[in-house]
């Protein structure tokens, strides 16, 4: 059985004004440092480098923390939850969302319609649909 450890590529990544440097291990905001630990470093590159897309809990421990690491499904909570207090203070923690019964997602302003949510979907296939122009 092949095993891995999840690696970090060194591009810098920038969304929203938030930018993440992997090889300087920075996170910033506005060219001013926002203090991460190492795991949520980790996790805060994981989700900017696929925005929009939502991970379960134990998708989340497996790209994050890797296959050799046996933790509780929880534990990603509390380091959510400490990745949005980093961020509260430079008005970012939004960009954390919690996809309720599923996992948790990174929310970009830029790519808002690519994330609407299935209830959004169905309101808008329940909607008639328009009438030709001069049909009024």
């Amino acid at each position: 059985m092949r095993r891995r450890s999840p690696q970090l590529a060194d591009e810098v990544v920038q969304i929203d004004g938030l930018r993440l440097d992997p090889a300087a291990h920075r996170v910033s905001v506005d060219e001013q440092d926002i203090e991460v630990w190492t795991t949520e470093f980790r996790l805060l590159h994981f989700f900017m480098t696929h925005p929009g897309r939502v991970f379960s809990r134990s998708k989340l421990l497996d790209e994050v923390w890797g296959d050799r690491i046996f933790v509780e499904e929880r534990t990603v909570d509390v380091h959510i939850r400490r990745l949005r207090q980093a961020l509260e203070a430079w008005g970012r923690s939004s960009l954390i969302e919690t996809v309720r019964g599923v996992g948790y997602r990174f929310r970009s302003p830029t790519l808002s319609h690519a994330t609407s949510t299935a209830s959004d979907r169905a309101t808008l296939r329940a909607l008639p649909a328009a009438a030709p122009a001069g049909a009024i």
